[in-house]
């Protein structure tokens, strides 16, 4: 048994139209800006380096280090469905996770940020 071939009046041509050409040749992009760092100017100021973290935020990541720590101890302590293992830990993980080490990270950002400010305006009024 054959089947007759049906042609559909909506379907597409069996070749592809031809892609326009360009009139001008594409050009290949430029970089603005150098892969390599700018050699710096010996008269330029420096700015001394500092460290991102001072001993405050160590201490207290330390700390959010360790509430996480006593979380998944916790979990690991308690039998798997009960409710130190399912609600208590979980508690103290987000705690630690979410709360302590982001205060760590960015306690004293503002004051910092101030100081570095105050710096750089009367650096700029020296010269």
């Amino acid at each position: 048994m054959t089947h007759p071939k049906v042609s559909f009046p909506m379907s597409k041509p069996a070749t592809a139209p031809a892609r326009p050409v360009r009139a001008t040749p594409r050009q290949a992009p430029t970089r603005q800006t150098p892969l390599a760092r700018a050699k710096k100017h010996d008269d330029a100021p420096t700015r001394k380096f500092e460290m991102p973290f001072e001993g405050k935020n160590i201490r207290i990541i330390l700390l959010g280090v360790l509430v996480v720590g006593l979380g998944y101890l916790i979990m690991w302590q308690s039998p798997t469905m009960s409710w130190t293992a399912l609600t208590l830990s979980p508690i103290i993980l987000i705690i630690g996770y979410c709360v302590i080490i982001p205060y760590g990270i960015l306690a004293g950002v503002r004051s910092k940020a101030s100081r570095v400010a105050m710096e750089e305006s009367s650096a700029n009024g020296a010269a």
